[in-house]
């Protein structure tokens, strides 16, 4: 791996990182102006995303959105790949999810692509069981709702 390689991944890091610590001030400092953030596998089951947040304001009322209905975010089993040409990190993870205030426990699996430019994120997919979620039957937030419009 060369320098490139490792900027790369130490990027993808730290915004995992900050998305477990459920720091947003942190999140916000790894976005490019353009960012994005998308969920691609649909509850409905159809090819178009559940989830599009569209600008580094929306990726962030979401990672927001994610601290306020949980209180507890890891990634287990992390697996980190990074692309030939240094461009994206892939990241395979199980997630160990709580929510001490509804008594929820949320355990997924997760594959994320995070895409990155000049030391900082420009998109990022998130995919994962979407049943799995909607099983817990929490509303969404007004950036996941926002997300929906789209």
């Amino acid at each position: 791996m060369n320098s490139v390689h490792q900027k790369t991944l130490e990027t993808a890091q730290a915004f995992v990182t900050a998305f477990e610590n459920r720091d947003p001030t942190t999140v916000a400092s790894l976005l490019s102006q353009d960012a994005t953030f998308v969920i691609p596998l649909s509850i409905a089951g159809t090819p178009e995303p559940w989830y599009v947040f569209d600008s580094p304001t929306a990726v962030l009322a979401y990672i927001e959105s994610v601290a306020a209905k949980f209180d507890h975010v890891t990634f287990l089993n992390k697996v980190w790949t990074v692309s030939e040409d240094a461009r994206s990190v892939f990241l395979q993870a199980n997630g160990d999810i709580l929510s001490n205030a509804e008594k929820l426990v949320y355990n997924n699996v997760y594959i994320f692509r995070i895409d990155v430019a000049d030391g900082h994120i420009v998109k990022v997919w998130e995919y994962a069981n979407p049943v799995a979620y909607a099983n817990l039957g929490i509303a969404d937030s007004e950036a996941e709702a926002a997300a929906q419009a789209h």
